[in-house]
């Protein structure tokens, strides 16, 4: 299997960095990766939680990509399901914990297969 091949998906990053705005420093989130090749797989689903002020949803995902995008911990993703396939949805927006790196193995019999796989927490309020 080719990790390429299966990356179905794609995905904007963001991240906080710091703008000089004068003297002072702030931060803001800007946009530092586009249309990432990816896929996003499902680790846990929970169902919707109502409530007396708001429903929540709140589940975690895994996602699969290249070695050379850079992901952090903490970057917002917005990922398009179907994206790489050309098919128009709306994003999922979660949030990137520590990325793991899997380097192709020496004396693979098959190549292709180096990706990193990243924890995804999403956690939103319905409207």
């Amino acid at each position: 299997m080719n990790w390429a091949d299966w990356y179905t998906d794609t995905a904007d990053v963001y991240r906080v960095v710091d703008v000089k705005d004068g003297s002072l420093t702030r931060h803001q989130r800007q946009q530092v990766v586009y249309g990432v090749p990816c896929r996003i797989y499902q680790d846990s689903a929970r169902p919707l939680s109502p409530a007396q002020t708001a429903a929540t949803i709140q589940q975690s995902a895994k996602l699969a990509c290249g070695l050379g995008v850079d992901i952090r911990a903490g970057d917002e993703l917005l990922i398009y399901r179907g994206g790489g396939l050309g098919v128009k949805s709306d994003p999922i927006r979660a949030f990137a914990g520590d990325p793991h790196q899997y380097y192709e193995p020496f004396g693979a019999v098959r190549l292709g297969l180096a990706h990193q796989e990243i924890e995804l927490l999403q956690q939103e309020r319905i409207k």
